[in-house]
C-alpha cells in the first residue's frame, strides 16, 4: 500500500483574510485552502467539528490497491442503464478509482468507480454467469452491428486480469449512523474526479446530505449512508488522491473575479458553474 503523504501543518494565524467581495477588490482564500497545503487536523480544530467515524462508511479501513492500468478492458455496468453489461476501457486512474468509458460510447458519458467496486469485473465474466454483452445505452453504431463491433474490440486488447479484482466490496454499515455537522470527504457528482472536504447538512431516513465546505448549495446532493461516493476524513492521504481545498462561502460572483487559487487546483468548472448560476438567479 502507497505510503501516507505527509501534509504541511499551515497556522490559520499566518493565513490571509479572507476579504469580501464587495469591498471591490479580489478575495482572497487563506493559504491553508490552497491545494497541496490543506490540514484536516487544523482544520477540525478551527471549526470546532468532529470527523464521521469509519464505522459510517461503506468502505475498507485499508483502501484498496489499484494495479489497473490506462487502457486495460474489463466488464462494467452501465451506469445509465443498470440491467446491462458492457465492456469498458480504463482510460484514467486516481488513487484507488477508475475513470471507464464504455466501448462503444463517448467521452460524454465517462463515470468513475472504485477498484473493489461490485459493478467491475474481468473479461468473461457476463457470458459465465449465463448473460450476454450489451451495447451500451446510446451505442453509436446500427444495433445490429454490435457483435462485429464486439469482436474487433477484444481482438488483441489487453484485458485486465482477474487477479488484480477485488473479490467483494466492503460490508455496509448495519444503519445510517451519520450526525448532521460530521466531516468527510466526497465525491464532487458534478466534477467526479474531484474529492472534496464535506459536511454533512441534514439525514433524511437511509439519507445523507452532502454539503461541500466553502461552496453554494449547487454541488449539494443527497446519496445514501453507504455510497461508495463519500468517504472518512484523511482517504486521500492515504490513497494518494488530491483532496481539493474547500471553496470561499462568501464569493459574490457579480462583485469580483473568484481567488486565482481555485483556478490553480482545478476548479474551473465549478467557477463557472457558480458565475451561471448567478446569472439565472440575477436576469
Amino acid at each position: 500500500m502507497r505510503k501516507p503523504v505527509p501534509q504541511k501543518a499551515i497556522e490559520w494565524k499566518d493565513a490571509q483574510i479572507i476579504k469580501h467581495a464587495r469591498s471591490g477588490r479580489p478575495s482572497r482564500v487563506p493559504s491553508q485552502y490552497q491545494a497541496g497545503h490543506f490540514s484536516w487536523e487544523k482544520y477540525l480544530k478551527e471549526t470546532g467539528a468532529a470527523a464521521a467515524p469509519s464505522s459510517c462508511f461503506k468502505q475498507s479501513l485499508t483502501p484498496p490497491v489499484n494495479e489497473f492500468k490506462v487502457g486495460m478492458k474489463l466488464e462494467a455496468q452501465d451506469p445509465r442503464n443498470t440491467t446491462s453489461t458492457c465492456i469498458a476501457t480504463v482510460v484514467g486512474l486516481t488513487g484507488s478509482r477508475l475513470r471507464l468509458r464504455l466501448d462503444g460510447s463517448d467521452n460524454k458519458n465517462d463515470f468513475w468507480r472504485l477498484v473493489d467496486s461490485s459493478e467491475i469485473q474481468p473479461i468473461g465474466s457476463c457470458e459465465k454467469n449465463g448473460g450476454m454483452l450489451q451495447p451500451p445505452l446510446g451505442f453509436r453504431l446500427n444495433a445490429s452491428s454490435w457483435p462485429m463491433f464486439l469482436l474487433k474490440t477484444l481482438n488483441g486488447a489487453e484485458m485486465a486480469p482477474a487477479r488484480i479484482f477485488h473479490k467483494q466490496e466492503p460490508p455496509a454499515p448495519e444503519q445510517n449512523s451519520f450526525q448532521v455537522g460530521m466531516k468527510l470527504e466526497a465525491v464532487d457528482r458534478k466534477n467526479p474526479h474531484f474529492i472534496c472536504p464535506a459536511t454533512v447538512g441534514a439525514l433524511r431516513g437511509v439519507e445523507v446530505l452532502v454539503t461541500f465546505d466553502g461552496w453554494r448549495g449547487a454541488f449539494d446532493y443527497y446519496c445514501r449512508y453507504d455510497s461508495r461516493d463519500i468517504f472518512p476524513v484523511g482517504w486521500c492521504t492515504l490513497t494518494g488522491d488530491n483532496l481539493q481545498p474547500p471553496g470561499t462561502k462568501g464569493l459574490d460572483l457579480s462583485s469580483a473575479p473568484p481567488p486565482a487559487s481555485l483556478w490553480h487546483s482545478g476548479n474551473q468548472s465549478r467557477i463557472k458553474h457558480l458565475g451561471k448560476s448567478f446569472l439565472q438567479k440575477s436576469g
